[in-house]
């Protein structure tokens, strides 16, 4: 009777991992939702997220197990998943999806303000150079030149 006792708290256990499963595959939903880098390059994210999911099922296994595995935890994943997915997964496919536009939204402002800063800087430095180069090169040039058209009144009219 231990045994069975033992293994029905492996099978719940198992359970939590078909939810992590869940929460990883709405997060998936949600990226590919919001990108669309995400939708041209599929083939790659899905690799990624199938090796995700396989290092939580092994990670599931594992601490529970010790990688004794049976028939029983392929039905918890499934059976966690499913429960999951029936009941709270629009839930938490809405909040990822609010939470990953909030982020972008915000990623996008500040870089906006951080181009806007720099554009405001770069003429700043340009036109404060500009009035350096007029100040050194054209103001002397100016009173050189009226200074020779005096001399050349001074020496016409005498």
């Amino acid at each position: 009777m231990e045994f069975f006792v033992e293994d029905m708290g492996v099978f719940y256990l198992t359970i939590y991992g078909g939810i992590a499963i869940g929460l990883l595959f709405d997060f998936y939903r949600a990226l590919r939702a919001n990108f669309k880098i995400v939708k041209k390059i599929s083939f790659v994210f899905d690799v990624i997220f199938w090796i995700l999911i396989t290092i939580v099922i092994f990670t599931t296994v594992n601490l529970l197990e010790r990688f004794d595995l049976r028939y029983y935890h392929f039905v918890a994943l499934f059976l966690g998943f499913i429960l999951y997915y029936n009941t709270i997964s629009k839930y938490i496919f809405t909040m990822f999806n609010k939470i990953i536009s909030f982020i972008t939204s915000l990623f996008k402002k500040t870089i906006h303000y951080i181009v806007g800063f720099l554009n405001n800087l770069y003429y700043i430095i340009i036109y404060s150079i500009h009035l350096i180069f007029d100040i050194i090169c054209y103001i002397p040039s100016i009173l050189l030149s009226t200074n020779r058209k005096r001399k050349k009144k001074k020496g016409v009219g005498a």
